[in-house]
């Protein structure tokens, strides 16, 4: 009995310890590099009808650009193409995408954006967002879909200088928290913000979803529980 007690809390510590990183899953997010269009050097588009990106309180002034080395010396971080942005009339807008993924309880949730600043073009400071629901209207026509609504969950509000013609990696990180409970099961929802007059370009988005380490451990003696019985069986 001792003995199964000493193993269960030996593999319990090891879950904690090794599991986090291990079980870490990427979310799907629909043309995270924005490269669905191809695009000439120095070509940009505004029509992103089904190519996964919606907009938000900015008419739809976005699109996919495959910058040239005289806006960014290093090009695009990912791929060829990045997606440019400016705010709505006065308010920050940009880039919104409703996710399949559902918030769930007992998950930690790890959003990186690359951030650009194209020499040549104002800069407007950024914001990039983790939001929890939201709803996709049809604007009718090839350019993206109003995304409206939504519950912020984390963000990065402009913590970051970005120096002209270089990219920056924006890191948002959300652990549940009980407070946010009416929440769970709405789809998650990435923004990607201007917050002022001038031009942001994003590129290489990642979303991971990592179980927190109680919820792991709880799994993994679970787990042990059950085989367990089964020998005594």
């Amino acid at each position: 009995m001792k003995y199964s007690i000493v193993v269960l809390l030996f593999v319990g510590v090891a879950v904690l310890a090794v599991c986090p990183a291990a079980r870490a899953a990427p979310v799907a997010v629909a043309n995270a590099g924005f490269e669905m269009k191809t695009l000439a050097d120095g070509d940009y588009d505004w029509q992103m009808d089904g190519q996964g990106w919606g907009y938000v309180d900015n008419g739809g002034n976005l699109g996919p650009w495959n910058p040239t080395t005289a806006d960014y010396p290093a090009q695009a971080p990912e791929g060829v193409n990045v997606g440019w942005t400016e705010s709505g009339d006065g308010i920050p807008g940009g880039f919104a995408q409703i996710l399949s993924e559902t918030l769930a309880s007992g998950m930690t949730y790890t959003l990186t954006v690359k951030v650009g600043n194209a020499i040549g073009y104002a800069w407007p400071g950024y914001a990039v967002q983790l939001l929890a629901g939201g709803t996709k209207g049809d604007s009718g026509d090839d350019y993206a879909d109003p995304i409206t609504g939504g519950f912020l969950l984390a963000q990065d509000n402009d913590s970051q200088t970005v120096a002209d013609g270089t990219f920056v990696t924006s890191t948002v990180v959300y652990t549940y928290d009980p407070a946010h409970s009416a929440h769970l099961g709405k789809p998650l929802q990435i923004r990607l913000l201007a917050l002022g007059a001038g031009e942001v370009e994003f590129d290489d988005v990642r979303l991971n979803a990592t179980p927190e380490p109680a919820s792991l451990v709880i799994l993994g003696l679970g787990t042990l529980a059950v085989i367990r019985r089964r020998r005594q069986k």
